[in-house]
């Protein structure tokens, strides 16, 4: 049967489900209230546990300070200073003030003197009360007390971990719970060993955990138990048990750092402090007691369920009037859905349609919405509709919402296009449904203008690919005439001497006037002007090479193949090269790409020289160096710089300086080169009396060791 076939049959239903979202409501606002009072108790005790933990803190100081005092008192021992001025027969009577310091002391069980060696000297215990004399002597030397105590300044104190008493590699039973005081000796800044006492902390403990609001907890440093209010999980670091505090009170270290968070398994609040007069920082921690906080929360709990039963009796009126209104609700929002002129629907999760408009009735070719409401919307599969797919709402139910496009192919071949979407939504409450939502929207014409407009933009970037590579061509093609220009000049002078050459060896030869030396020069001649012509012809070919195959390469030997190649130009403008580069600098790349870029900058400086005619202190400095994880390639000439209106405008496609003898394409090429094989920038300033050229090229990006 149709979600809203017939209002009056839905009107009881929704009552019901009013009521049900009303008691979900009221149980939140339970739940809430409910955990406000745990923090209202919470900030209650906070003050509490504040004053506590400054009178622990005062307690353990004092009870510290007493036993700082007693050792002090036993440095000042006249026997004690005897000793150490060497008089050795004075033991027996260090032994009898060692033990009248045991007997006035209640809490101290063990009291020694350890000389600087390790090896003790007096060593008086107390056990049940009587004190004992130990002759049986041991060397400490390995003990950590002794090594951290030998450490310390004069007048200083080591103060030992809470801990368990050890005899004989094994903790006495019943538990001695133990801190250990100790304090150098030395005579004439001198260290002659250390006084240690033992003392019993078991008063001391009591007193710290006798609390009228808490249970009290210790944790040490590796955030095991010290002390337990059960005893079986007291000292589990020393008993080798390694119970952890977090097994207990999950959010301990976010408590440690004073976030005022709550355990997560208990119902109970902590306070946690730290203590650092020991060896290691370890921490006090209060929890409310269990029966204070029952107490507390059933209190409170009586009264939040009071107020809630009167709210809800209050509600029933408003929700048989609210019921009203919303079978009035329902129709509306039935013929609104019908108005909406894509294709909407709610099914269950089975798959059963409850809510179809009347765009989905057209598209799924019925005539109303009987021939859909209560059937299964799988029963359409091989129509290739929207919302027929049992997977994709299998698929839904698990991730909430998913979106996509379905296509449809009508009778006559034409395809309509639906972005669809579908949404799971729950119904919480004692039906505990859920439903699928569907609405899938015509993009058959945003579609086709899209595909339309993409095979335009296609046709446009290819054409532009086309019309750069070109560009790019006419650059190098323009790079090549000024080369073959240069290389012309540079034959020039090679073929005149050789031609002289063999004119006059063709004349000795005739005249039957040659010598061995002569023709010997003439061959030579005619060799080292071949030589040079060939070297110059490697050079221009290495800088035409294509092969898009990067290798590693100096900037030395690139700039120097450039230099040979554009020599004449540099004698016959009488420009003056001054060569910073460091040798060193090696760049793996494209050698012939970034040859182009620093021929092109060169070109140009040259051309601006002839533009000035002048003759007269015309330089250009090339430099390398590396910097801040880069390679830098300056190139700083004087011929007078770029106009200041222009130097924005240096890089951009077909701008030239030149009217119609440039193309405007060489520095564009240029840095798309540094841009595009090399990841680096370049970009240029004007300096003193020129133009300077900067180019920066990542040193990650651009060498082997990278």
């Amino acid at each position: 049967m149709s979600y809203i076939t017939s209002i009056r049959k839905n009107t009881f239903l929704f009552l019901l489900t009013i009521g049900i979202i009303n008691t979900v409501l009221a149980l939140i606002v339970f739940l809430y209230i409910q955990n406000k009072q745990n923090e209202l108790l919470y900030y209650s005790k906070l003050d509490v546990a504040k004053t506590e933990f400054k009178e622990t803190n005062r307690k353990i100081n004092t009870e510290i300070n007493h036993y700082k005092l007693v050792l002090n008192t036993i440095k000042e021992n006249k026997d004690l200073i005897r000793f150490l001025n060497g008089e050795k027969n004075i033991i027996k009577y260090l032994n009898e003030d060692f033990a009248d310091f045991v007997k006035a002391n209640e809490n101290i069980f063990q009291l020694r003197l350890i000389n600087k060696e390790g090896n003790e000297i007096v060593r008086i215990d107390k056990e049940g009360g009587i004190t004992k004399t130990i002759k049986n002597l041991q060397n400490k030397a390995k003990r950590y007390y002794f090594k951290k105590t030998m450490n310390l300044p004069k007048g200083k104190f080591y103060i030992s971990n809470f801990d368990l008493n050890v005899e004989h590699g094994k903790i006495e039973v019943p538990f001695k719970p133990t801190i250990r005081i100790s304090t150098p000796i030395y005579k004439n800044n001198s260290f002659e060993g250390i006084i240690i006492i033992n003392f019993l902390a078991h008063d001391l403990i009591t007193s710290i955990k006798d609390k009228e609001s808490f249970d009290v907890y210790f944790m040490d440093n590796k955030n095991n138990f010290l002390l337990h209010p059960d005893e079986n999980k007291s000292w589990s670091t020393q008993r080798g048990t390694n119970y952890k505090v977090k097994y207990e009170i999950p959010n301990i270290l976010e408590l440690i750092q004073n976030k005022n968070t709550k355990a997560i398994d208990k119902k109970l609040l902590y306070y946690v402090n730290s203590i650092d007069i020991t060896d290691n920082k370890f921490y006090i921690i209060y929890s409310i007691k269990e029966k204070l906080y029952d107490a507390y929360m059933e209190e409170a709990s009586r009264n939040i369920i009071l107020f809630f039963v009167v709210i809800f009796l209050f509600s029933i009126p408003f929700v048989f009037i609210g019921a009203y209104f919303q079978s009035i609700r329902m129709e509306i929002l039935d013929r609104l859905i019908n108005n909406i002129p894509f294709p909407i629907c709610l099914k269950d999760k089975n798959g059963v349609f409850l809510l179809v408009n009347e765009s989905l009735i057209k598209l799924y070719g019925c005539t109303s919405k009987k021939q859909l409401i209560g059937k299964k919307s799988y029963e359409f599969t091989h129509r290739s509709l929207p919302y027929t797919s049992k997977e994709k709402d299998n698929d839904v139910l698990k991730k909430q919402k998913i979106k996509f496009v379905d296509i449809i192919t009508l009778k006559n071949n034409k395809k309509l296009y639906y972005d669809t979407r579908i949404i799971k939504i729950s119904f919480l409450g004692l039906f505990n449904k859920t439903y699928i939502l569907g609405i899938a929207i015509d993009i058959t014409a945003m579609k086709t203008l899209n595909e339309q407009l993409q095979k335009k933009v296609d046709e446009e970037l290819e054409k532009r690919l086309e019309a750069e590579r070109i560009l790019a061509q006419k650059a190098k093609l323009a790079e090549m005439g000024n080369m073959i220009d240069n290389i012309i000049h540079q034959w020039k002078q090679p073929l005149s001497i050789i031609k002289v050459t063999s004119q006059a060896l063709e004349m000795n030869l005739e005249m039957k006037n040659l010598s061995e030396e002569q023709r010997e020069y003439y061959i030579k001649t005619i060799i080292e002007n071949v030589d040079f012509m060939s070297d110059t012809a490697n050079d221009f070919r290495s800088f035409l090479s294509p092969d898009k195959i990067k290798s590693e390469f100096t900037i030395k030997d690139c700039t120097s193949k450039i230099l040979k190649i554009l020599f004449l130009r540099f004698r016959k403008q009488k420009v003056e090269v001054i060569n910073n580069i460091e040798e060193d600098i090696r760049i793996y790349g494209y050698k012939s790409e970034l040859c182009q870029v620093l021929l092109n900058i060169l070109n140009n400086a040259l051309d601006q020289f002839n533009e000035n005619n002048n003759t007269q202190d015309n330089t250009i400095t090339i430099s390398t160096y590396k910097k801040e994880g880069s390679i830098i390639i300056e190139i700083e000439d004087t011929a007078g710089g770029i106009k200041e209106e222009y130097i924005n405008k240096i890089f951009e496609d077909r701008f030239t300086t030149k009217n119609n003898e440039g193309t405007g394409i060489g520095l564009t090429i240029s840095k798309r080169i540094i841009q595009e094989s090399f990841n680096g920038t370049i970009k240029v300033e004007n300096k003193n009396r020129g133009a300077c050229f900067i180019v920066k090229l990542p040193q990650e990006d651009n060498t082997l060791e990278n």
